[in-house]
């Protein structure tokens, strides 16, 4: 896909020559405080204005793409088998370079891997609409076009991780992922809708250029967006004391294995994002729509219904956690979240299409809800010059096991059928959630 085929990223930001760290305070204080003057107060911050409408715009274009590469492989004389072959040419090397994604943004900065990606894509989709417009791309012609491609998204998407909090205070960080979540899922459902109707009206080729033209918005945004150094609530308020000097220096000095090695937060989410990445690909891009087709007598529209309501869902969801501000007990609301979305994904095939729909529904917002309070908690953890190896590491635990996992899904499919997935997934699930509830680091957050 143009830039990531999935919708469920928090861009972040920021910025390399930074060397303020945020320290988590528990202060019973602002344990009720909401969040930072509202959500929309961050629309008076420049930055934020400019990251926020370039990466809506750019999260159109991936709908565009997702729906034209498809439907220009299949009425161009291609198969299920070619469009397969395309989708991992573009998928394997997005997961091989999030690590180096990562490591380029702190050596860097994210602002300069972002733009460097969106020209390289925007060349790329250019000379993808142009073949798609003139005539008929070939397999090999597709290939060579997927593998850089994937390549150059995988680099983005660490850095477009680690680029929001160079642009809010750190109060409003969970505000401005809300934000960002928000604005994806709303653009993810706009721009499916757009996409079905310029395909259907013009052609692929004229949708894929016109994804092209998103990239152009995306970087010329980034362009615009002013260097500065990080401010936080720490660094306004007040010097650091002589005892947090040293803490504060440990911080900045620490390596990477160092830190990797002490952090259980990170340790603990690594996993977390390991089991699940093997369980939610291949239930939703393998088993649902087996068992739509199937057991559930469905057809394409009851598949799209059911992912639409995972997008509403998690399109209120994100709103939601962006407006609850800092309270008590993130940690466990994350876990309960964690604990809904896998019952939901168990009970997901027992009431056929409008069951499914409401499930989805539900697992939605649970699941924005939490990702925008546990990738807030984490950014906020995290030493700023190790941000985005620490990303990129994350995003390839979460984006890695792709492959494995609707591989696993289509054996497991054919042998035991669609809907046994689901409630095996949901056990699995809620068991790694039921670990994380055993480490301290997770519940205090």
């Amino acid at each position: 896909m143009a830039r990531s085929f999935d919708s469920d990223k928090i861009p972040s930001i920021i910025n390399e020559a930074e060397t303020t760290m945020v320290f988590h305070q528990d202060d019973s204080t602002s344990a009720t405080k909401p969040a930072a003057k509202g959500m929309l107060h961050l629309f008076r911050v420049r930055n934020f204005v400019l990251l926020f409408s370039g990466q809506t715009i750019s999260i159109i274009g991936d709908a565009l793409y997702a729906v034209a590469l498809p439907w220009l492989i299949l009425t161009n004389g291609g198969n299920a088998q070619e469009l397969g072959i395309v989708l991992a040419a573009y998928g394997i090397p997005r997961a091989a370079s999030m690590l180096v994604g990562g490591w380029l943004s702190d050596h860097l900065r994210p602002r300069q891997v972002m733009l460097i990606a969106d020209a390289v894509r925007l060349l790329l989709m250019a000379v993808l609409a142009a073949l798609a417009l003139e005539g008929h791309p070939t397999l090999w012609q597709l290939c060579a076009i997927a593998v850089p491609l994937g390549a150059f998204s995988g680099a983005f998407t660490p850095a477009s991780m680690s680029i929001v909090p160079d642009t809010l205070d750190s109060e409003d960080l969970q505000a401005g992922n809300g934000l960002m979540m928000a604005s994806m899922q709303g653009a993810s459902l706009v721009g499916s809708a757009v996409a079905g109707v310029v395909v259907a009206a013009f052609s692929a080729g004229m949708a894929l250029a016109i994804d092209a033209a998103t990239f152009l918005v995306s970087a010329f945004s980034l362009v615009l967006m002013r260097t500065t150094p990080r401010v936080t609530a720490s660094t306004q308020d007040a010097a650091p004391s002589e005892e947090e000097k040293p803490a504060a220096s440990f911080q900045e000095q620490i390596g990477f294995w160092q830190y990797l090695g002490s952090s259980r937060l990170i340790q603990t989410n690594l996993l977390f994002f390991v089991v699940s990445s093997l369980i939610a690909g291949g239930l939703i891009e393998v088993a649902l729509p087996a068992l739509v087709h199937g057991p559930m007598h469905g057809g394409a529209s009851n598949y799209g219904a059911i992912l639409a309501s995972w997008g509403a869902g998690a399109l209120g969801g994100s709103i939601f956690a962006g407006t609850l501000g800092k309270r008590k007990h993130k940690g466990m609301l994350v876990l309960l979240g964690g604990l809904i979305v896998s019952v939901m994904i168990a009970l997901l095939p027992i009431g056929g299409v409008y069951g499914a729909m409401a499930c989805m529904l539900i697992g939605g917002i649970a699941n924005s809800g939490i990702t925008v309070l546990l990738f807030t908690a984490i950014q906020l953890s995290i030493p700023s010059h190790l941000m985005g190896r620490i990303m990129g590491l994350l995003m390839f635990s979460s984006l890695g096991m792709y492959p494995l996992s609707v591989a696993l899904a289509g054996i497991l499919s054919n042998q035991f059928g669609p809907a046994l997935l689901f409630p095996v997934g949901g056990l699995v699930l809620g068991l790694a959630i039921l670990f994380c509830m055993t480490q301290k680091a997770m519940r205090d957050i």
